[in-house]
């Protein structure tokens, strides 16, 4: 059921929740989040990175968003995650999907903001939602390692708000991608500040391994988009692990393949939970 993420994070505000937006780097991956957001009856972010998507084939990659967006019985955005090649974005809002993210927030404001206009004036043409960072969440995103560069402003978020007209705003408020080796500690009062000086729906980008009750904090402070990735790779990598341990010698990809479903599956039913989306779907 295709729906638009502005529509589906204003509703998240407006009920209090926050819309899971699971990453997937192949079909198993996909399949497991949607079957947990229709058992949950939960709206859905589907979200494929640049990298993730020319590893799986970008026209495989078409293909597959279109048909679980039309044949899934509750509401799915088919976001392009972390855009780095403007032509590639570009692209994606050509080729069906629902929304788009922007990825230049390791360039100057000026160049962050004069690169989302342009990708803006794209995506309207398409009816195409665009989300858009500023202040840089750092970590292993896609194939690229970076350190953050600081918190999100309240002034940064203002003007670039103010300048793109984003449908999203992402912010760095204590995240980072990938595995943590330290507990991360999230800004609540940034999140709030932002919120109050702010009118564009909130993106939390890093989640995976932040601990639910902070999220849920998160949420409560206007959070409405939060961003797994790293969370369902391990549950996929591990259920394999899991399987040819139990099954020495077996090769049925559809049997393991579809223990791997399983366990993407309950790993973001655990997040849907969280995150009060379950029965959302209207």
């Amino acid at each position: 059921m295709k729906t638009t993420l502005k529509q589906e994070l204003e509703k998240a505000y407006q009920g209090g929740y926050a819309i899971p937006a699971f990453n997937f780097d192949n079909y198993e991956i996909a399949r497991g989040i949607i079957n947990a957001a229709e058992q949950e009856k939960s709206p859905v972010i589907l979200m494929v990175t640049e990298s993730a998507a020319k590893f799986m084939g970008i026209d495989y990659v078409y293909t597959i968003g279109k048909y679980m967006v039309e044949s899934t019985t509750v509401p799915v955005v088919l976001h392009w995650d972390h855009g780095f090649d403007i032509e590639l974005v570009k692209a994606a809002c050509a080729n069906g999907f629902t929304s788009v993210m922007l990825d230049a927030s390791k360039e100057s404001m000026e160049d962050n903001i004069r690169m989302t206009q342009e990708v803006v004036a794209c995506a309207k043409k398409y009816g195409v939602d665009v989300e858009s960072e500023i202040g840089h969440v750092g970590g292993k995103e896609d194939d690229r390692d970076s350190k953050g560069n600081g918190y999100t402003t309240v002034a940064e978020a203002k003007e670039f708000e103010d300048a793109t007209k984003i449908d999203a705003l992402a912010i760095a408020v204590g995240t980072a991608h990938g595995v943590y080796k330290t507990e991360p500690k999230l800004q609540f009062e940034l999140i709030k500040d932002i919120k109050a000086n702010t009118t564009t729906p909130l993106v939390l980008h890093g989640s995976s391994g932040v601990p639910l009750d902070d999220l849920q904090a998160a949420i409560k402070l206007g959070i409405t988009k939060i961003n797994i990735g790293t969370d369902l790779k391990l549950a996929y990598a591990n259920a394999l692990k899991e399987w040819f341990n139990q099954n020495e010698g077996a090769f049925d990809a559809r049997k393991f393949g579809t223990f791997a479903i399983e366990a993407v599956k309950a790993e973001a039913i655990k997040k849907i939970k969280a995150f009060g989306s379950s029965n959302k779907a209207k």
